[in-house]
C-alpha cells in the first residue's frame, strides 16, 4: 500500500505530539506520586520543522500547549489508547481509582477514557483555579466552538462541566490524518449529496437578466472573506447568502447551482428534503439542525429543491397541527438567516413559498422558458457532436416549440436511442418525433 505525503507528514507530526503528550504524564504522575520531584512541563514538539496539515493548523491559529494537548488526547486515544493505562492505577489505600484522574474506564475494550478532568491534571495539576480556565476554550468566540473543531459529550452520569468527554470533529479527524478536506456521506443525519455537472460556466445559457442576477451570486463569493473581515461591512451586510430559482421544470436551475459551485470551487450539496420532512413532532426540526450544524463554516453551498414542501406559507391556527407547522416556518426562518454560507432554495412554485423566507432572501432569481434565440443556442450545444442537422432546421424547431433545456435533452436522448435501435445517424424525423412525445407528456399539442 502506497502512502502519500499528506498521510505520512501528518504521521509524523502527531507521533511527536502523541510522545510530548507521553512525557507530559509521565511527568506529572512522578511528581504526584514523588514529593521530592519537582514537576517539570516538557517543551512541545516545534512543528515548524514538519510540514503538514496537521502543523499548518496549529500554526495558522496560534495554538497554545493545553489547547494542543486537547487536540493530541483525541488523537491518542483513537490511535494509542496505551498512553492513557498509566492512569488505571489503583488508590491502594482506599481499593479504588484516583478520582482526581477523572476520566472512565470502557469495560467493553478495558481502556481509559480521559475527561476534561483528566487535561486538567495532565496540564495543571493539582491547582484548583486554573482548572477554571478550561471553560473558556470551549466558549462560542473560541475556534474549538466557532469552528467546531471539539465536541463536548457526556454520558449522563455526571452533569459537571469537566466530567466531560471530547472528541475531534470528523472533519478535522480526517484533515489531520488523511489530509484531505471533509467530505461528508449521505446519512440520516446528513441526508444530502453532493451535486456535480459535466457541463462548464461558459455552456450555462440563460436569459441576461436571469444570468445578470445569478452573477451576483458570484460576486457574493468572491468577496465573502473581505464582508468577514471587514467591521463595518459586518454590520452592514448579512453574513451569509440566500438565493430562490424559481421557474417551470427544466430550466436550468439545478444545472446553475451545481455550475455556481463548479466555477468557486465550492461543493454543492443538495438536501434531501424527503429524509428531511417529518410528521413527528420536532423530527423536521432536528433533521434540518444536523443539517445546518454540520454545513456551518465549512464554505459549502446549500441546495433545497422542491423547497415549497419546506419553506411553504405559514397558515391561520385552527388546530395543533398548524401550530406546529408554523413553528417549524419560524425554526426554519432562524437557521436560514444565521447560516454563515450560500443557501439556493428551488422551486416550480414560487406562490407556496412563506413571504418571511423572501424577506430574508438576498436574490429571487426568474428561470423563465427560453425564448427562441436561447433555444436555439440550446439545441446547437446539444447537438454538438451527436449528429450534424442542418442550421435551418435547428431554428425551425427552435422558434416552433417553447420547450425548456430540459425537455431538449430528453429530446436529444430519445433520438440518440431511436438511432441507435435503428442502426442509422439521428435523423429530423427522431428529432420531430421526441418533440411530440415530449409535448404529449404536459397533454401539448405538437401541431405548429
Amino acid at each position: 500500500m502506497t502512502v502519500n505525503k499528506e498521510i505520512r507528514n501528518n504521521a509524523i507530526a502527531i507521533s511527536l505530539e502523541i510522545k510530548w503528550l507521553v512525557l507530559f504524564i509521565s511527568n506529572r504522575l512522578e511528581a504526584y506520586f514523588d514529593s521530592n520531584k519537582t514537576f517539570e512541563a516538557p517543551d512541545a514538539p516545534n512543528l515548524k520543522f514538519y510540514e503538514s496539515k496537521y502543523s499548518e493548523f496549529i500554526l495558522n491559529n496560534n495554538l497554545i500547549e493545553i489547547e494542543r494537548l486537547f487536540i493530541v488526547t483525541c488523537l491518542a486515544l483513537h490511535f494509542k489508547p496505551q498512553v492513557f493505562d498509566k492512569f488505571l492505577i489503583k488508590n491502594k489505600v482506599l481499593n479504588k481509582r484516583f478520582t482526581e484522574f477523572g476520566g472512565k474506564i470502557d469495560e467493553s475494550k478495558s481502556i481509559f477514557v480521559p475527561t476534561l478532568e483528566t487535561i486538567a491534571f495532565i496540564f495543571y495539576g493539582e491547582s484548583f483555579e486554573s482548572r477554571f480556565l478550561l471553560h473558556s476554550f470551549f466558549e462560542d468566540n473560541h475556534i474549538f466552538k466557532k469552528e467546531k473543531v471539539l465536541d463536548l459529550y457526556s454520558d449522563n452520569s455526571n452533569n459537571s462541566f469537566l466530567s466531560n468527554f471530547i472528541r475531534l470533529n470528523e472533519e478535522y479527524f480526517q484533515l489531520f490524518t488523511l489530509g484531505s478536506k471533509f467530505k461528508p456521506t449521505y446519512t440520516s443525519s446528513f441526508p444530502a449529496s453532493e451535486i456535480t455537472s459535466p457541463l462548464s460556466w461558459d455552456e450555462l445559457i440563460l436569459n441576461k437578466s436571469t444570468f445578470d442576477e445569478v452573477t451576483i451570486v458570484n460576486t457574493w463569493i468572491d468577496n465573502k472573506f473581505e464582508i468577514e473581515n471587514n467591521k463595518i461591512l459586518n454590520k452592514k451586510i448579512n453574513k451569509g447568502y440566500k438565493c430562490l430559482f424559481y421557474g417551470p421544470p427544466g430550466t436550468g436551475k439545478t444545472l446553475t447551482a451545481s455550475l455556481i459551485g463548479k466555477k468557486n470551487n465550492k461543493p454543492v450539496y443538495r438536501v434531501d428534503l424527503s429524509q428531511v420532512v417529518s410528521k413527528y413532532i420536532g423530527e423536521t426540526e432536528k433533521n434540518l439542525s444536523n443539517i445546518f450544524d454540520v454545513a456551518e463554516n465549512k464554505d459549502w453551498i446549500l441546495f433545497f429543491d422542491e423547497a415549497e414542501s419546506l419553506f411553504s406559507k405559514r397558515t391561520g391556527v385552527s388546530d395543533s397541527k398548524d401550530k406546529h407547522a408554523n413553528q417549524q416556518t419560524s425554526y426554519l426562518l432562524q437557521r436560514v438567516e444565521n447560516f454563515n454560507g450560500l443557501i439556493i432554495l428551488a422551486t416550480n412554485l414560487k406562490p407556496n413559498i412563506d413571504l418571511a423566507f423572501s424577506r430574508r432572501i438576498q436574490s429571487v432569481i426568474n428561470f423563465p422558458i427560453p425564448n427562441a434565440n436561447d433555444r436555439e443556442k440550446l439545441w446547437i450545444n446539444a447537438l454538438k457532436n451527436i449528429c450534424d442537422l442542418s442550421p435551418e432546421f435547428i431554428k425551425e424547431i427552435s422558434q416552433s416549440y417553447e420547450i425548456s433545456g430540459g425537455v431538449i435533452k430528453n429530446v436529444i436522448q430519445y433520438a440518440w436511442l431511436v438511432s441507435k435501435k435503428s442502426k442509422q445517424v439521428i435523423s429530423k424525423i427522431n428529432i420531430l418525433n421526441g418533440i411530440r412525445r415530449e409535448l404529449a407528456k404536459d397533454g401539448k399539442s405538437f401541431e405548429k
